[in-house]
């Protein structure tokens, strides 16, 4: 005599844009997306000289408490997802947020305006070194990454370029180039979590790898 085993139904998905599974943490990238992007745009306001560039101090508190310290949290939390990339994405931008505020508010005071402006323009071209490998290795990640990604590189090298030289013409070019990497991380931002919440992509992304990227053994 045989017997048969019942068989389990499979189990139910989890509600979509409510509570995320045991043991597991919601996405962070579009909370740091939507930092990076409005701190971002704020910033770009300026620099095209939309808003006169005396007032850029007012995106100085945003800088710090939105721009950095929020991406340094979302870094960290995707450094428990085990998301190497995105930890390094917005540990490197947070950081730069922070010590843009922090120059701006406390340090360049304190320098000789004969060197205040080389001094910038090589923090601003550090930053693009790192931007160059990021891109890069954003071409396993998503498209709208990638373009987003070659902006902040062409913005970080003409703002560079328009510090040192003392260029208004690199500093306006600069400035639109971080205003539409500012929307396009909006885009970004917005694409993920609406996508958390109606359980399907809505604004596409052109996404080459749907999970967390390891090394390979």
């Amino acid at each position: 005599m045989t017997t048969t085993e019942p068989v389990s139904s499979p189990p139910r998905p989890a509600p979509v844009g409510t509570v995320s599974p045991p043991g597991r943490t919601a996405d962070p990238m579009a909370w740091g997306m939507t930092a990076f992007g409005t701190t971002s745009f704020m910033l770009g306001m300026y620099e095209t000289g939309l808003l006169d560039r005396a007032g850029v101090a007012i995106i100085l508190p945003a800088a710090f408490f939105f721009g950095g310290i929020v991406e340094v949290i979302v870094a960290v939390l995707e450094v428990q997802r085990g998301n190497s990339f995105e930890a390094l994405f917005f540990g490197t931008y947070g950081p730069f947020w922070i010590i843009y505020a922090a120059m701006y508010a406390w340090f360049l005071p304190r320098v000789p305006e004969a060197n205040t402006a080389s001094g910038v323009s090589l923090f601003l071209a550090m930053w693009a070194v790192v931007t160059a490998y990021l891109f890069i290795a954003s071409w396993r990640i998503d498209a709208v990454l990638s373009v987003i990604l070659a902006l902040i590189f062409g913005g970080l090298v003409l703002l560079a370029i328009g510090e040192g030289a003392g260029s208004a013409l690199f500093l306006t070019i600069g400035g639109w180039f971080t205003l539409a990497f500012g929307v396009l991380s909006w885009y970004h931002a917005a694409s993920d979590v609406i996508s958390s919440t109606f359980g399907r992509r809505w604004l596409p992304i052109g996404r080459t790898h749907a999970g967390p990227i390891g090394v390979a053994a």
